[in-house]
């Protein structure tokens, strides 16, 4: 089973909808990290325009941790979340290189698990951890 299957299995055992824009959405978001506008451009190439269904749908979607919004440099991007190796829909840590505008997502466990140790978290509950890293390559 490829990657969107999955994601769409995942969607039908939790008696969830997959509509068409749904479709399109996750199988666009298949190892990207895209901003709205770039969503927004490769949903109109394939006949999905209106933006309040793209909200929607983007919205959906988070919810039900399926997709992630992530704030890297100032920039909102979106990202799929379930079997992402690099990460889940709670924790990840993201770098954005400067220098050719990538993201690149790096899994590391001991890093979160090294952060809800630290004694200044001792009284709190830790939900998720998100990290971003702003980096240029090296000269």
């Amino acid at each position: 089973m490829d990657k969107k299957e999955n994601y769409f299995h995942k969607l039908r055992k939790r008696n969830l909808r997959i509509t068409k824009p749904r479709k399109a959405l996750i199988e666009i978001l298949q190892d990207n990290h895209l901003t709205f506008k770039e969503i927004q451009l490769a949903l109109a190439e394939r006949g999905f325009t209106n933006v309040s269904t793209i909200y929607n749908n983007l919205d959906f979607l988070i919810e039900e941790k399926i997709a992630v919004e992530l704030y890297i440099g100032g920039v909102k991007y979106y990202d799929l979340a379930i079997d992402n190796p690099m990460h889940n829909a709670d924790s990840h840590v993201h770098i954005l290189i400067k220098d050719n505008n990538q993201i690149v997502e790096i899994n590391n466990p001991d890093i979160y698990e090294y952060i809800k140790k630290r004694p200044e978290l001792k009284d709190l509950t830790i939900d998720y951890i998100r990290i971003a890293i702003g980096a240029k390559l090296k000269k």
